[in-house]
């Protein structure tokens, strides 16, 4: 019954981590704790791929582990994991004019699902029977942001000790930088349960 409670927990958490609003150079990190993790036991750091930027995380990883007090070996007892994604944001260009809408799905070439919408007035872009304001400006709709996933699992038994990730919103800095930004709160926080704690992306 724990481990279901614990599970809704973390849906819940995930869910409310993903949509929750973020203020500028701030980010989110929500963890979940099942068991504790022994002081300065040592760690295996692992990506889920070897990609250029992963690797270089790992190495950052590895150095923010040892900050706080953990071994990082090649065959530690526990593996942390880890992983990246981002979602890249939506952008309305002031001077964009949309008259016709295609999509489709389903079916050889999207056929079977076929749409066609016409704009006819859009008091803000511009429509059939209107030009819109006239804007040059690019506004943002929804910004890219990037998340890490990691966990800590035992790596005999497979059993998952702990599992925490940090969103943030690609401002001035880039996917990079700014991911490494987030991995010293994720590591500061390895076997606490957490939630939408605020920190610092500069």
């Amino acid at each position: 019954m724990r481990r279901l409670l614990i599970g809704l927990g973390l849906v819940s958490l995930s869910v409310c981590g993903s949509v929750a609003a973020q203020e500028p150079n701030q980010g989110l990190l929500n963890a979940v704790s099942y068991e504790r993790i022994p002081a300065g036991v040592a760690v295996t750091v692992s990506p889920l791929d070897n990609s250029d930027d992963n690797l270089i995380l790992q190495q950052r990883f590895e150095a923010e582990l040892r900050a706080h007090g953990y071994r990082v070996s090649g065959d530690g007892p526990l593996v942390l994991t880890f992983g990246t994604r981002d979602t890249v944001g939506a952008y309305l260009d002031g001077n964009a004019r949309h008259v016709l809408e295609l999509s489709g799905g389903g079916g050889r070439g999207g056929g079977e699902d076929a749409k066609a919408r016409v704009n006819v007035f859009d008091s803000g872009g511009g429509g059939l029977l209107n030009e819109g304001r006239d804007s040059s400006d690019t506004t943002i709709v929804t910004p890219t942001q990037y998340r890490i996933d990691a966990s800590i699992d035992e790596r005999a038994s497979g059993r998952r000790l702990w599992q925490g990730w940090a969103t943030a919103n690609l401002e001035q800095s880039d996917g990079l930088a700014l991911t490494m930004a987030m991995v010293p709160v994720i590591a500061q926080h390895v076997g606490q349960t957490v939630r939408q704690k605020p920190f610092p992306v500069q």
